[in-house]
């Protein structure tokens, strides 16, 4: 499995501890040219290799241009085995790729999306940080059907600053509605170094003096934990992972290959690798 890393971003959600941040046109395309010369060099210890999924993870890889996902994705079928039936998926945020360019995705062989969705409620949205609404995530999916994406995830959040059990309900509920093959359901953590660390880490179910929103308390989070399995079950979906459900036959052969301990190579700043029994990762510094 490919895992290429994008780490920008058009801003940094509040929660995200991910190596990311924003960039210029300049800094993306520095990157871009970086990462082509890595991938490239990389080739010869996978010659043996037969490459069954790729991955852009980010950060937003949708930010990045059309010609340069295009340069990408040419560089990885020149210099490795790439199988005909390869599940390349990208990371997607809403309102950062439209029809043109999720059709350009399609030519250029990306056959699955992701979409961060989070949370249907636009003020849940906003305390998170998030760039989109609602809406903009619908006409996102949208488009991403309409450019022949038949396999798309769907992340969505619960234990969300302000989010009660009916709210995230009407999140799970309005994701299953437009059975995507794929949910992600993650229960927010709060993460040294972020903007939620230092509102939240002293008293992390209580209104601060600042007056953010609580966090959900210890019952609510668990009861929307199980909920969310049970939902999911009974809309189709199968828990195959801690957060990820699938209907039948759609699990993601990539987040498959990390759980069964098989080989994986990551290109991009941070990006971690498996091969030959061997766990290595890249700096972490994007000038150096």
């Amino acid at each position: 499995s490919f895992y290429i890393h994008i780490p920008f971003c058009k801003k940094k959600c509040l929660y995200c501890d991910f190596l990311s941040a924003p960039a210029c046109a300049r800094e993306r395309e520095d990157y871009v040219k970086a990462l082509l010369r890595e991938i490239s060099a990389m080739a010869g210890r996978c010659e043996e290799y037969r490459v069954i999924s790729v991955f852009f993870g980010g950060g937003t890889p949708s930010l990045l241009s059309n010609s340069q996902m295009k340069r990408i994705m040419t560089a990885i079928r020149k210099g490795y085995h790439l199988c005909e039936d390869a599940e390349i998926t990208a990371e997607c945020n809403p309102a950062t790729a439209d029809f043109e360019k999720l059709s350009n995705y399609r030519k250029y062989g990306i056959n699955r999306l992701s979409i961060g969705l989070q949370s249907a409620n636009d003020k849940e949205l906003k305390e998170l940080g998030r760039v989109h609404n609602f809406r903009q995530f619908l006409d996102t999916f949208e488009a991403a059907r309409k450019a022949g994406f038949t396999n798309i995830n769907i992340d969505v959040m619960s234990a969300l600053p302000g989010q009660t059990y009916e709210s995230y309900m009407h999140t799970l509920t309005s994701v299953a509605a437009l059975q995507p093959e794929h949910i992600s359901a993650y229960s927010l953590i709060i993460e040294e170094g972020t903007p939620f660390y230092e509102r939240y880490a002293m008293d992390c179910h209580g209104q601060n003096e600042l007056g953010y929103p609580p966090l959900p308390d210890e019952d609510t989070e668990r009861k929307m934990y199980h909920k969310t399995a049970k939902f999911l079950k009974d809309a189709g979906y199968v828990r195959y992972e801690i957060s990820n459900y699938a209907k039948k036959g759609r699990e993601c052969k990539h987040n498959l290959k990390y759980w069964q301990r098989e080989e994986y190579l990551g290109v991009g700043i941070g990006a971690a690798s498996l091969l030959n029994y061997c766990r290595f990762s890249n700096e972490r510094e994007l000038q150096k």
